[in-house]
């Protein structure tokens, strides 16, 4: 018996001993795996050639020495770190910025340069140096600074310029850039910048904003199968697209997808921009697609709307002659050449049909009507029109057919376009809701749609005209029932090649991927929605309908200081608390089911070991 016990003793020793181990494994183990997490991308702006050619000689816009510069933007996915790429890809010299910081913006501030006191964290490279230097032609890569944000979440990133510094290398979307000169470096930490000038381009109905030097923004997601889509194109996706397909995303409790915008104005396929301001049309996206697609972290999807400036371009009086000449069939190969490309790495592609721009006259900067609508240009759309939404190559397609005017099937319903191209905020919503929510993955039936979100009807003035015209005796084309959105994933799902879907009248409410406004999602993200607006005026400002307040603020306006014909909504969403984010193989789980096991083992070896001792005595 005495063998028996000291046996049983030695069996209870290493069983204590497995589950201590067990529970260090879980108590710390495990969170050190989920530390590790994935990097995405979790905001990006494609960076072009930041001047004018005029006889030869380039042109810069100019930061002044001793200059902070502040950028508002908004990131689409949550993480816990934060690295940031500055790029001098077209610059003649160095560039050195002297301190940079990132902050969270203030919800209450009635402006876009005042920071959340206490949040500003600064920006450091090279293990830790606060000054970098980026020569010229390269890009740098910032530390990995810890900073936890949330999706839909709006930062604030501030840079110091010592020297006077040419804008080289620039975007022209997705977030608002403000400049105070004659200010010292401790600048970049005071919460407002009082007297800041916003930097951007254009004017009219089109301002695009300008963002020196950053590239991208990668963040560290603890989300499981955390990725990123990437929309890609011209200045026709230069809008609030993405960010309010991204709130939809978020509203069907989807954590794990990051949505990035890399669109350039006047971007073509197959040839760089030209003509004066050619360097801001970027180089072909045939050539960019490495750096802004297949070179960003974590990307999974690529949405695509490309193609009309190849086509209308070359029929430009200011751009005809040195626009090179392509045919429908060569854009189309270019079609194929990305989808190849993307399935090569396992990247799902996705391709937007040519959106109605009849009464666009491309007249810049007051420069006159430079493009007119005409059949031969509108025949080469539709046969771009017609492979995107019968193809078999692709992974599926976005139909913008249901932008037209119902008056006239080439032309964007008033609405929705400033000048005839571009989209008004009201416009962004409206082409969001027609990107179904499965092609990233989204259960079918979970999230809302934008119209829902921001309590907005994007089609009432549609529905206005065809009343007007029903009343005057000229019904509308009855809309077609086919949705040329569904995802062809089976060939069986494909229409008919002889189907011309751009002459049929689009259809008067968004297509069936939009939820009726009563649902809600079908779980709820565990980290807070950001109580921030979007960026108004959308990051490309295009029209006096600027960009809505965020739609998860109960009941609130947002008065844009910076347009006086701000059109407030009001919204009827709660207010989320703010919480801390869950991370992911806590262990917490792990080491109560340990504790529980020991707890357990230990009360049925005193019981065992009690009825020994009274059996031996």
């Amino acid at each position: 018996m005495k063998r028996f016990y000291k046996l049983f003793s030695l069996l209870l020793a290493l069983t204590l001993l497995a589950s201590g181990a067990g529970l260090f494994a879980g108590l710390f183990t495990a969170p050190a795996q989920a530390a590790e997490g994935t990097w995405v991308s979790c905001w990006g702006s494609s960076l072009v050639n930041g001047s004018a050619t005029v006889a030869g000689m380039s042109f810069h816009d100019i930061i002044p020495m001793r200059t902070t510069i502040r950028t508002q933007l908004t990131v689409t996915t949550s993480g816990t770190e934060l690295s940031f790429i500055f790029s001098n890809q077209y610059g003649s010299a160095d560039v050195t910025i002297t301190a940079a910081s990132i902050a969270k913006w203030d919800t209450s501030a009635k402006n876009c340069v005042t920071i959340e006191d206490g949040t500003q964290t600064p920006i450091t490279f090279d293990g830790g140096q606060t000054s970098v230097t980026i020569p010229k032609g390269k890009r740098v890569q910032s530390d990995k600074i810890p900073f936890k944000t949330y999706a839909m979440e709006t930062l604030c990133l501030s840079l110091y310029f010592a020297r006077t510094t040419y804008m080289t290398s620039v975007g022209l979307s997705n977030g608002r850039t403000f400049m105070q000169s004659g200010s010292s470096e401790d600048r970049i930490n005071n919460v407002t910048l009082s007297n800041a000038r916003e930097v951007n381009i254009g004017s009219g109905a089109i301002t695009y904003h300008t963002i020196p030097f950053l590239e991208r923004i990668d963040t560290l997601s603890q989300q499981s199968g955390a990725c990123t889509a990437v929309f890609i194109g011209d200045s026709t996706l230069v809008n609030d697209t993405y960010l309010y397909y991204a709130r939809r995303v978020v509203s069907a409790g989807v954590k794990n997808v990051s949505v990035i915008n890399e669109a350039i104005i006047g971007n073509k396929l197959l040839s760089d921009g030209s003509g004066i301001i050619g360097n801001l049309y970027g180089q072909a996206m045939r050539d960019r697609f490495q750096r802004d697609v297949l070179d960003i972290p974590g990307v999974k999807y690529c949405f695509v709307k490309i193609g009309l400036n190849d086509v209308l371009h070359q029929f430009s009086k200011t751009l005809g002659d040195a626009t090179p000449k392509h045919s429908a069939e060569d854009i189309i190969a270019g079609y194929r050449d990305l989808v190849r490309r993307c399935h090569e790495r396992n990247i799902k592609i996705y391709f937007f049909t040519k959106s109605p721009w009849k009464g666009y006259e491309r007249n810049f900067l007051g420069s006159g009507v430079d493009i007119t609508w005409t059949q031969q240009e509108q025949d080469m759309c539709d046969k771009l029109t017609k492979w995107v939404l019968t193809n078999t190559e692709a992974d599926g397609a976005i139909d913008c057919s249901p932008l037209a005017n119902p008056a006239d099937p080439y032309a964007l319903c008033p609405s929705f376009t400033p000048d005839g191209a571009h989209l008004t905020d009201l416009g962004s919503i409206a082409m969001a809701d027609l990107i179904p929510l499965e092609y990233v993955g989204v259960p079918k039936g979970q999230g809302r749609t934008a119209a829902d979100i921001t309590n907005t009807d994007p089609y009432k003035e549609k529905r206005q005209i065809q009343q007007r015209m029903a009343n005057a005796g000229k019904n509308p084309t009855q809309p077609t029932t086919q949705q040329p959105t569904t995802q062809r994933q089976q060939p069986t799902t494909q229409q008919p090649a002889t189907q011309q879907p751009v002459t049929q009248q689009p259809v008067t409410q968004p297509p069936v991927t939009q939820q009726p406004a009563t649902q809600q999602p079908a779980t709820q993200p565990s980290e807070p929605y950001a109580t921030t607006p979007y960026p108004q005026d959308g990051p490309n400002g295009q029209n006096g309908q600027n960009g809505a307040t965020n739609p998860y603020v109960d009941n609130q306006t947002y008065a844009n200081p910076y347009d006086a014909q701000q059109q407030n909504v009001t919204y009827n969403t709660p207010v989320r608390t703010p919480t801390a984010v869950n991370a992911t193989g806590s262990g917490a789980n792990v080491g109560f089911l340990l504790v529980f096991g020991l707890a357990m083992v230990v009360a049925v070896a005193m019981v065992i070991l009690t009825m020994m001792r009274k059996k031996e005595n």
